[in-house]
């Protein structure tokens, strides 16, 4: 985990914090319905990548939550390094940077299922809610090969270098010269090779809570995530993983609705909310 991402997780610490410290002491007038679900949406960035989720929950007490949530992840190594080769891309705008090494695009999906736990509830007005989560679940790793355009051989004509090429897997014409690698082939090549990788996966994070409105969710979550593949997972080339675990920071947000109440009946009152 670099500096830079340290100094985000903790900057949204703070930043917490202080909503907590800002709290004016006067009693927050609406209160959350006796039953209620959940829709709820996020974006959040990884130690080794970015992603999305949404979550489906059921209020089953005061302070717990039950939680379905579908997770996708786009999955990077930290040894991953872009590089362009200046010979080829001073005549040719084709040429694009690459990923030296890079064997799979991998893209994780999850279907989990867990709890929350409210901590500390929203007592004064402008205060902050404080939640554990806890998922497990199913991983299912999609692994896109990654294909170069590399050079096959070399012919001289008036003096004039005419270099052949074509794509190939990073294992299969890797002959130890960076120069030979022109650039990465189209994102198409491959989608026909994909692979998926089945696993299970458990969550763990704390959710920060401020929004003002008790039936709305605008939330800063902070946790980890460690997944187990049943067959070993390759981003980068000769260097396969069961077992993979990352830190991440997420916004989240989303409605909170009485089930027992009529669709066409909640539309008109989030209506008369704006």
């Amino acid at each position: 985990m670099t500096l830079v991402r340290r100094f985000i997780v903790l900057l949204f610490f703070v930043v917490c914090i202080c909503k907590l410290a800002s709290a004016q002491g006067e009693f927050a007038e609406d209160r959350e319905s006796l039953r209620y679900n959940v829709n709820q949406f996020g974006a959040k960035v990884n130690t080794n990548g970015f992603g999305f989720v949404y979550t489906f929950a059921q209020r089953v007490t005061y302070k717990l939550r039950r939680n379905y949530e579908v997770e996708y992840d786009y999955v990077s190594s930290p040894k991953e390094v872009k590089m362009i080769n200046s010979y080829f891309a001073s005549y040719n705008s084709n040429v694009k940077r690459f990923i030296f090494g890079k064997d799979n695009s991998v893209h994780n999906i999850r279907l989990g299922y867990g709890y929350n736990w409210m901590m500390f509830e929203k007592r004064d007005k402008n205060s902050v809610s404080i939640h554990l989560q806890a998922n497990v679940g199913f991983s299912f790793a999609f692994e896109k090969p990654m294909y170069y355009e590399m050079v096959d051989s070399v012919t001289v004509f008036n003096n004039m270098a005419n270099y052949h090429y074509s794509r190939h897997r990073f294992e299969d014409y890797y002959t130890g010269k960076v120069s030979d690698i022109i650039t990465k082939a189209p994102f198409s090549t491959g989608l026909n090779e994909i692979k998926v990788r089945p696993g299970n996966y458990v969550k763990l994070d704390f959710s920060f809570d401020f929004a003002r409105n008790a039936m709305i969710v605008s939330a800063i979550e902070v946790g980890g995530i460690v997944d187990f593949y049943y067959f070993p997972v390759t981003i980068m080339y000769n260097q396969p993983h069961n077992f993979m675990w990352s830190l991440y920071i997420a916004y989240q947000f989303g409605r909170k609705y009485n089930p027992t109440l009529n669709r066409d009946y909640r539309r008109e009152q989030r209506k008369l909310q704006r």
